[in-house]
Protein backbone atom coordinates (compact mmCIF):
# COMPACT_ATOMS: atom_id res chain seq x y z
CA UNK A 1 0.00 0.00 0.00
CA UNK A 2 1.07 3.03 -1.36
CA UNK A 3 2.39 6.04 2.00
CA UNK A 4 0.15 9.22 2.17
CA UNK A 5 3.57 11.05 1.98
CA UNK A 6 3.90 9.69 -1.42
CA UNK A 7 1.12 11.82 -2.59
CA UNK A 8 2.23 15.58 -2.77
CA UNK A 9 -1.37 16.55 -2.75
CA UNK A 10 -2.35 15.55 0.58
CA UNK A 11 0.76 17.37 1.65
CA UNK A 12 -0.51 20.87 -0.10
CA UNK A 13 -4.26 19.85 1.36
CA UNK A 14 -2.57 19.67 4.90
CA UNK A 15 0.07 22.20 5.06
CA UNK A 16 -2.69 24.43 3.17
CA UNK A 17 -3.25 26.65 6.54
CA UNK A 18 0.40 27.35 6.84
CA UNK A 19 0.56 28.85 3.71
CA UNK A 20 0.47 32.76 2.43
CA UNK A 21 -2.73 34.20 0.52
CA UNK A 22 -0.41 33.56 -2.70
CA UNK A 23 1.33 30.03 -1.66
CA UNK A 24 -2.46 29.17 -1.28
CA UNK A 25 -3.46 30.23 -4.72
CA UNK A 26 -0.39 28.10 -6.16
CA UNK A 27 -1.21 25.45 -3.92
CA UNK A 28 -5.07 25.82 -5.14
CA UNK A 29 -4.09 25.38 -8.72
CA UNK A 30 -1.89 22.32 -8.03
CA UNK A 31 -4.57 20.57 -6.81
CA UNK A 32 -7.26 21.40 -9.49
CA UNK A 33 -4.59 20.75 -11.81
CA UNK A 34 -2.08 18.07 -11.58
CA UNK A 35 -2.45 16.80 -14.63
CA UNK A 36 -1.78 20.22 -16.53
CA UNK A 37 0.67 21.74 -13.86
CA UNK A 38 2.72 18.17 -14.19
CA UNK A 39 4.02 18.97 -17.65
CA UNK A 40 4.26 22.95 -17.16
CA UNK A 41 7.97 25.17 -17.14
CA UNK A 42 8.32 27.43 -14.47
CA UNK A 43 7.44 30.48 -16.44
CA UNK A 44 3.89 28.73 -17.40
CA UNK A 45 3.47 27.75 -13.77
CA UNK A 46 4.06 31.48 -12.50
CA UNK A 47 1.76 33.05 -15.24
CA UNK A 48 -1.39 30.33 -14.31
CA UNK A 49 -0.99 31.23 -10.68
CA UNK A 50 -0.43 34.81 -11.54
CA UNK A 51 2.96 34.75 -9.17
CA UNK A 52 6.36 35.00 -9.94
CA UNK A 53 9.25 32.49 -11.15
CA UNK A 54 11.13 33.53 -7.40
CA UNK A 55 7.95 32.74 -5.68
CA UNK A 56 7.08 29.47 -7.21
CA UNK A 57 10.76 28.23 -6.65
CA UNK A 58 9.98 29.55 -3.00
CA UNK A 59 6.88 27.53 -2.72
CA UNK A 60 8.44 24.73 -3.79
CA UNK A 61 11.55 24.75 -1.28
CA UNK A 62 8.53 25.02 1.59
CA UNK A 63 6.65 22.16 0.71
CA UNK A 64 9.92 20.02 1.15
CA UNK A 65 10.98 20.11 -3.13
CA UNK A 66 14.80 20.29 -3.75
CA UNK A 67 13.77 22.51 -6.83
CA UNK A 68 11.48 22.79 -9.48
CA UNK A 69 12.05 19.56 -11.08
CA UNK A 70 11.53 17.94 -8.15
CA UNK A 71 7.40 19.86 -7.42
CA UNK A 72 6.70 18.60 -11.33
CA UNK A 73 8.61 15.01 -10.28
CA UNK A 74 6.24 14.44 -7.70
CA UNK A 75 2.99 15.87 -9.33
CA UNK A 76 4.21 13.19 -12.20
CA UNK A 77 4.28 10.82 -9.84
CA UNK A 78 0.99 11.69 -8.28
CA UNK A 79 -1.01 11.39 -11.81
CA UNK A 80 0.89 7.85 -12.35
CA UNK A 81 -0.07 5.99 -9.41
CA UNK A 82 -2.65 8.39 -7.45
CA UNK A 83 -5.11 8.88 -10.30
CA UNK A 84 -7.12 5.84 -10.58
CA UNK A 85 -11.17 5.82 -9.38
CA UNK A 86 -10.30 3.08 -6.83
CA UNK A 87 -6.94 5.01 -5.66
CA UNK A 88 -8.68 8.45 -5.69
CA UNK A 89 -11.58 7.01 -3.92
CA UNK A 90 -9.05 5.31 -1.16
CA UNK A 91 -6.83 7.78 -0.51
CA UNK A 92 -9.03 10.95 -0.77
CA UNK A 93 -12.04 9.97 0.93
CA UNK A 94 -11.58 6.94 3.37
CA UNK A 95 -7.73 7.62 4.16
CA UNK A 96 -8.77 11.14 4.65
CA UNK A 97 -10.04 10.64 7.90
CA UNK A 98 -10.92 7.39 9.05
CA UNK A 99 -13.91 8.48 11.51
CA UNK A 100 -15.41 10.59 9.13
CA UNK A 101 -17.87 8.89 6.75
CA UNK A 102 -17.29 9.08 2.54
CA UNK A 103 -21.01 10.78 2.63
CA UNK A 104 -19.47 13.81 4.88
CA UNK A 105 -16.23 13.69 3.03
CA UNK A 106 -18.18 14.47 0.02
CA UNK A 107 -19.54 17.24 1.71
CA UNK A 108 -16.71 18.57 3.15
CA UNK A 109 -14.82 18.84 -0.50
CA UNK A 110 -17.92 20.32 -1.46
CA UNK A 111 -17.71 22.84 1.25
CA UNK A 112 -13.95 23.29 0.52
CA UNK A 113 -13.94 24.06 -2.86
CA UNK A 114 -16.85 26.90 -2.38
CA UNK A 115 -14.02 28.16 -0.38
CA UNK A 116 -11.33 27.83 -2.72
CA UNK A 117 -13.19 29.30 -5.40
CA UNK A 118 -13.70 32.97 -3.53
CA UNK A 119 -10.40 32.95 -2.06
CA UNK A 120 -8.83 34.02 -5.02
CA UNK A 121 -11.89 35.07 -6.74
CA UNK A 122 -11.33 39.27 -8.16
CA UNK A 123 -14.54 40.73 -7.68
CA UNK A 124 -13.60 42.97 -11.12
CA UNK A 125 -14.13 40.29 -12.91
CA UNK A 126 -17.85 39.96 -11.26
CA UNK A 127 -18.76 43.21 -11.84
CA UNK A 128 -17.13 42.68 -15.78
CA UNK A 129 -18.60 39.74 -16.41
CA UNK A 130 -22.12 41.17 -15.33
CA UNK A 131 -21.41 44.11 -17.61
CA UNK A 132 -21.06 41.76 -20.53
CA UNK A 133 -24.88 39.86 -19.60
CA UNK A 134 -26.26 43.44 -19.27
CA UNK A 135 -24.95 44.32 -22.97
CA UNK A 136 -25.90 40.96 -24.84
CA UNK A 137 -28.50 41.14 -27.02
CA UNK A 138 -28.18 37.17 -26.79
CA UNK A 139 -26.56 34.74 -25.09
CA UNK A 140 -25.65 31.92 -26.71
CA UNK A 141 -24.16 29.08 -24.32
CA UNK A 142 -21.57 26.05 -25.03
CA UNK A 143 -20.81 23.23 -23.24
CA UNK A 144 -19.14 20.14 -23.41
CA UNK A 145 -19.84 16.87 -21.15
CA UNK A 146 -21.16 17.30 -17.86
CA UNK A 147 -20.38 21.29 -17.72
CA UNK A 148 -23.91 21.07 -19.84
CA UNK A 149 -25.21 20.83 -16.55
CA UNK A 150 -24.29 24.09 -15.77
CA UNK A 151 -25.69 25.36 -19.09
CA UNK A 152 -29.16 24.35 -17.91
CA UNK A 153 -28.68 26.57 -14.55
CA UNK A 154 -27.33 29.37 -16.44
CA UNK A 155 -30.19 29.70 -18.65
CA UNK A 156 -32.84 29.00 -15.84
CA UNK A 157 -31.54 31.80 -14.04
CA UNK A 158 -30.98 34.56 -16.57
CA UNK A 159 -33.89 33.51 -18.78
CA UNK A 160 -35.96 33.84 -15.65
CA UNK A 161 -34.25 37.67 -15.23
CA UNK A 162 -35.91 38.85 -18.82
CA UNK A 163 -32.76 38.01 -20.66
CA UNK A 164 -32.56 35.86 -24.35
CA UNK A 165 -30.73 32.79 -23.27
CA UNK A 166 -29.84 30.37 -26.25
CA UNK A 167 -28.35 27.20 -25.01
CA UNK A 168 -26.39 25.05 -27.19
CA UNK A 169 -25.33 22.48 -24.02
CA UNK A 170 -27.25 19.80 -25.33
CA UNK A 171 -26.78 20.54 -28.83
CA UNK A 172 -25.48 18.35 -31.56
CA UNK A 173 -22.44 20.01 -33.68
CA UNK A 174 -24.66 20.40 -36.50
CA UNK A 175 -27.50 21.88 -34.57
CA UNK A 176 -25.16 23.79 -32.43
CA UNK A 177 -23.41 25.21 -35.85
CA UNK A 178 -26.66 25.93 -37.16
CA UNK A 179 -27.77 28.60 -34.39
CA UNK A 180 -24.07 30.10 -33.60
CA UNK A 181 -24.66 30.96 -38.04
CA UNK A 182 -27.09 33.65 -36.27
CA UNK A 183 -25.00 35.11 -33.87
CA UNK A 184 -24.56 38.96 -34.13
CA UNK A 185 -21.42 40.90 -32.71
CA UNK A 186 -23.73 42.60 -30.18
CA UNK A 187 -24.59 38.87 -28.88
CA UNK A 188 -22.12 36.88 -26.05
CA UNK A 189 -21.08 33.45 -25.81
CA UNK A 190 -20.82 32.22 -22.32
CA UNK A 191 -18.16 29.20 -22.40
CA UNK A 192 -18.00 26.15 -20.00
CA UNK A 193 -14.84 24.75 -20.22
CA UNK A 194 -13.98 21.90 -17.93
CA UNK A 195 -11.72 19.15 -18.55
CA UNK A 196 -11.58 17.33 -20.54
CA UNK A 197 -12.09 20.04 -23.66
CA UNK A 198 -13.08 18.76 -26.56
CA UNK A 199 -12.01 19.59 -30.00
CA UNK A 200 -14.73 21.46 -30.77
CA UNK A 201 -15.55 23.72 -28.00
CA UNK A 202 -11.20 24.22 -28.87
CA UNK A 203 -11.86 25.48 -32.00
CA UNK A 204 -15.01 27.35 -31.12
CA UNK A 205 -13.11 29.26 -28.59
CA UNK A 206 -10.56 30.64 -30.87
CA UNK A 207 -12.84 30.71 -34.25
CA UNK A 208 -15.29 33.23 -32.70
CA UNK A 209 -14.25 35.85 -30.89
CA UNK A 210 -10.71 35.79 -33.43
CA UNK A 211 -12.95 35.78 -36.42
CA UNK A 212 -15.74 37.39 -35.73
CA UNK A 213 -15.43 39.57 -33.05
CA UNK A 214 -17.87 37.52 -30.79
CA UNK A 215 -17.17 38.43 -27.25
CA UNK A 216 -16.82 35.57 -24.73
CA UNK A 217 -17.32 35.22 -21.10
CA UNK A 218 -15.82 31.34 -19.99
CA UNK A 219 -16.24 29.46 -16.59
CA UNK A 220 -13.51 27.01 -16.59
CA UNK A 221 -11.47 25.17 -14.00
CA UNK A 222 -8.28 26.21 -15.42
CA UNK A 223 -7.14 30.30 -16.47
CA UNK A 224 -5.17 28.10 -19.25
CA UNK A 225 -7.50 26.29 -20.38
CA UNK A 226 -8.58 26.66 -24.21
CA UNK A 227 -11.26 28.59 -24.03
CA UNK A 228 -9.82 31.12 -21.28
CA UNK A 229 -7.23 31.92 -23.68
CA UNK A 230 -9.42 33.50 -26.01
CA UNK A 231 -12.14 34.98 -24.04
CA UNK A 232 -12.74 38.57 -22.48
CA UNK A 233 -13.51 37.85 -19.17
CA UNK A 234 -12.64 34.51 -17.05
CA UNK A 235 -14.09 33.19 -14.52
CA UNK A 236 -12.02 30.14 -12.47
CA UNK A 237 -13.77 27.87 -9.80
CA UNK A 238 -12.30 24.72 -8.51
CA UNK A 239 -13.93 21.88 -9.60
CA UNK A 240 -11.90 18.73 -8.04
CA UNK A 241 -14.04 16.48 -6.39
CA UNK A 242 -12.71 13.06 -4.07
CA UNK A 243 -14.74 10.94 -6.25
CA UNK A 244 -15.49 9.85 -9.68
CA UNK A 245 -16.57 12.86 -11.72
CA UNK A 246 -15.57 16.66 -10.84
CA UNK A 247 -17.41 18.63 -8.93
CA UNK A 248 -19.81 21.68 -10.45
CA UNK A 249 -20.51 23.17 -6.91
CA UNK A 250 -18.76 26.25 -7.18
CA UNK A 251 -19.27 27.10 -10.87
CA UNK A 252 -23.18 27.01 -10.07
CA UNK A 253 -22.45 29.01 -6.92
CA UNK A 254 -21.11 31.64 -9.54
CA UNK A 255 -23.98 31.70 -11.34
CA UNK A 256 -26.06 32.84 -9.04
CA UNK A 257 -23.62 35.12 -7.62
CA UNK A 258 -23.89 36.66 -10.57
CA UNK A 259 -27.70 36.11 -10.92
CA UNK A 260 -28.42 37.52 -7.98
CA UNK A 261 -26.06 40.46 -8.62
CA UNK A 262 -27.64 41.67 -12.09
CA UNK A 263 -31.19 41.23 -10.48
CA UNK A 264 -29.60 44.11 -7.41
CA UNK A 265 -27.81 46.20 -9.85
CA UNK A 266 -30.88 46.05 -12.53
CA UNK A 267 -34.25 45.77 -10.40
CA UNK A 268 -36.46 48.16 -12.57
CA UNK A 269 -36.02 46.06 -15.59
CA UNK A 270 -36.16 42.90 -13.74
CA UNK A 271 -39.23 44.71 -12.27
CA UNK A 272 -41.10 45.32 -15.54
CA UNK A 273 -40.32 41.85 -16.83
CA UNK A 274 -41.79 40.29 -13.88
CA UNK A 275 -44.63 42.30 -13.56
CA UNK A 276 -45.61 41.39 -17.15
CA UNK A 277 -45.28 37.47 -16.58
CA UNK A 278 -47.49 37.91 -13.26
CA UNK A 279 -49.74 39.74 -15.83
CA UNK A 280 -49.39 36.73 -18.29
CA UNK A 281 -49.38 33.95 -15.36
CA UNK A 282 -53.20 35.72 -14.14
CA UNK A 283 -54.40 35.87 -17.55
CA UNK A 284 -53.78 31.77 -17.88
CA UNK A 285 -55.25 31.30 -14.36
CA UNK A 286 -58.48 33.14 -15.43
CA UNK A 287 -58.91 31.76 -18.66
CA UNK A 288 -57.57 28.26 -17.87
CA UNK A 289 -58.46 27.13 -13.90
CA UNK A 290 -57.47 24.06 -14.61
CA UNK A 291 -53.27 25.49 -15.40
CA UNK A 292 -52.49 26.88 -11.79
CA UNK A 293 -51.10 24.11 -10.59
CA UNK A 294 -48.16 23.41 -13.26
CA UNK A 295 -47.78 27.33 -13.45
CA UNK A 296 -44.38 28.66 -11.47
Amino acid sequence: MKQQTDNILLTLESRRDTFSKTQKRIADYLIQHPDTASFFTLKQLAAATNTTEATILNFARKIGCESFLDLRTKLQTYISQWMSPNEHIRTSILEGNAQTSPSNAVIESEVKLIQQTYGYICQEDLQRAMQQIRSAKSIFLLAADYAAAACAVFEYRFSRLGLNVVNLGNYDPAQMLFSLSRIEQDDLIVLFSFFPYTQLQIALAKFLPTQWGINVLCFSDNVSSPGAKFADVVLTSSTRSPVFFNSLTAPISQINVLASMYAASYRDEYSCYNEKLLQLQQMITQSLPEAEHWLI
